[in-house]
């Protein structure tokens, strides 16, 4: 008989070297619940009894906020960066070139086309600091 208990005991979950006997239960109204379940998603535990343990235990929970607009927006303001590097870096040839194809002065023209849109792109991009520091005292 004492056998066929030791088979039987092999089925199953495997037992853990400290397992969890104690159970505790909380109770919270609808408002503590929704920013019970807030905190929980934002901790990125895989259960709610391991997310109130670490509450409880450490007295700080780890929450890990993610904010989309903020990612996109620096992925914008980057690509943003990099295209204004590298206008600036043609602008030189692009003087020779006019000079060079067009004459001194229709080249002083095309220039101040060239001028006009170069004065836009650095007011926005005055813009785009200045939303840049919002942001920051924001978050």
């Amino acid at each position: 008989m004492d056998n066929l208990r030791l088979e039987k005991s092999k089925r199953g979950r495997k037992p853990t070297a400290n397992p969890k006997k104690n159970r505790l239960m909380i109770r919270l109204n609808s408002e503590e619940q929704k920013q019970f379940l807030l905190k929980y998603e934002r901790s990125g535990m895989k259960s709610h009894s391991a997310f109130i343990a670490d509450c409880v235990l450490n007295n700080k929970p780890n929450i890990v906020e993610i904010n989309k607009s903020a990612i996109d927006f620096v992925i914008l303001l980057s690509g943003s960066f990099a295209q204004a590097r590298a206008i600036i870096n043609n602008y030189s040839q692009i003087s020779k070139a006019l000079k060079n194809n067009f004459g001194e002065e229709k080249a002083l023209v095309l220039l101040n086309v060239l001028k006009k849109t170069t004065i836009e792109m650095i007011n926005n991009r005055q813009k785009i600091i200045e939303i840049t520091t919002e942001l920051r005292e924001h978050f």
